[in-house]
């Protein structure tokens, strides 16, 4: 016998009708929830995206492919993940796990929907069953086994680990979705009764199954019934969540890579022909930011590795670059706020949101950009902030008495310029 299964088997037609309704009510309450995000970016400047995919396929392919090559290598390799113990393989693990997962449901939908059509286009059966099913059942565990490690790391609470309410919501989200779907299979074994290959090609299914093995075959029908009710509401109440917790990183980061500018933490010199279209150096609304910028704020996830690499931070400086975007996120849904209510006047973005001291305790060495997982700009939100101070007079501290020093003296030292080079007599060797 042929192994295989049927996608919606022990499931009435009435119950498959309500769940794709459902699956449309998730999806519509998802699409709802990006939609508010978009309107957030749309309150920055233009960055002419239509531009990218204008001319033949050649131009657009050479357009896109550099954002293209980064999102698949910095996003789906994880690329820019890698380098932290253990954080990374539970990371990994959970990224590889919940991929394969995806992928898996895809494919089991499109064989439902191809089987509909003609009994001839089912391919979910035979060899590809067998290595489908295996793939699944020991790469879910993968998906588990981060799962639990990021449960722990919560517990732990680390100091540059953000940490929200919503986070646990998440993480025992994966939890559940993640057994329930190993008991449903179990389940699933006990009344259908595989036998040979079409069984142990879902080893962890089938270990289950023995653990209930008590079930008479009604019983795991009349359980497997209500517990993939169980899991289809976790997974639905996953999907409509994803635009309302930290999971959106999923949809802004691979967005904010293939945006993102090529080398991070370059700065871009201002023209006078920028200054008088725009009337001002650097931003002084949340809005002089670009889309792309605003995008990125998105993305962060918090996950500190900016705030544990910033020379500033470690020596107690007023800087974490982590609490700068998050600073910055919040001005920007402030400030939406303020436009949707008809205000004329929106949040402060200068010492209201981000003060001065802040802004010039960053040495501009670009580790916080080099780290970071998504291609936040960090630099290039400080950078663009500083020049507003100094096009306001805003200059102070070390930086304005090193420009002091340098029209009076020569040097950013304050030193005579009979001494100026004597720093050199240290580089000449002893004979």
């Amino acid at each position: 016998m042929t192994p295989t299964r049927e996608t919606f088997g022990n499931i009435p037609f009435s119950s498959q009708l309500a769940f794709y309704g459902l699956a449309l009510v998730a999806m519509g309450i998802f699409a709802w929830g990006v939609w508010r995000r978009w309107k957030l970016w749309r309150l920055g400047t233009p960055i002419h995206v239509r531009e990218l995919i204008t001319g033949n396929l050649a131009e657009i392919w050479r357009k896109v492919r550099p954002g293209a090559q980064r999102v698949v290598v910095d996003a789906g390799a994880q690329q820019r993940v890698r380098g932290h113990g253990f954080g990374t393989v539970a990371h990994v693990s959970l990224y590889l796990g919940f991929m394969v997962l995806l992928a898996g449901t895809t494919l089991l939908e499109a064989d439902n929907i191809l089987s509909h059509i003609s009994s001839a286009l089912k391919f979910h059966r035979g060899t590809y069953y067998i290595v489908y099913e295996y793939t699944l059942d020991v790469l879910g565990l993968l998906f588990l086994l981060g799962t639990i490690f990021f449960c722990w790391r919560r517990l732990r609470k680390p100091a540059a680990l953000g940490h929200r309410a919503t986070d646990w919501y998440v993480l025992l989200s994966f939890l559940a979705i993640g057994v329930t779907g190993y008991l449903v299979e179990a389940l699933r074994i006990l009344w259908q009764q595989p036998t040979g290959i079409g069984a142990h090609c879902s080893p962890v299914g089938l270990w289950l199954a023995g653990v209930l093995d008590g079930f008479s075959v009604a019983e795991a029908r009349s359980a497997h019934f209500a517990l993939w009710w169980v899991h289809s509401f976790l997974v639905f109440g996953f999907i409509a969540s994803i635009p309302f917790t930290r999971l959106f990183h999923f949809i802004a980061g691979p967005l904010n890579i293939f945006l993102a500018q090529p080398s991070l933490g370059r700065l871009t010199p201002v023209t006078m022909e920028e200054v008088e279209q725009t009337e001002r150096v650097g931003p002084s609304d949340i809005r002089h930011f670009s889309r792309q910028q605003l995008l990125s704020l998105d993305a962060c996830m918090e996950c500190g590795r900016c705030e544990e690499a910033c020379p500033a931070f470690a020596t107690a400086k007023p800087l974490s670059p982590k609490r700068v975007v998050q600073d910055l996120k919040g001005l920007m849904e402030a400030t939406a706020a303020a436009v949707a209510a008809g205000k004329t006047e929106v949040p402060a973005l200068h010492e209201a949101t981000i003060a001065a001291e802040t802004l010039w305790s960053c040495t501009a060495c670009s580790a916080c950009v080099n780290v970071c997982p998504v291609r936040i700009d960090q630099l290039g939100f400080i950078i663009g902030l500083r020049r507003h101070l100094v096009a306001e007079g805003g200059l102070s501290g070390t930086a304005a008495t090193a420009l002091r020093r340098m029209q009076s003296n020569g040097n950013p030292w304050g030193l005579p310029a009979a001494e100026r080079t004597n720093w050199t007599e240290a580089l000449t060797p002893k004979s």
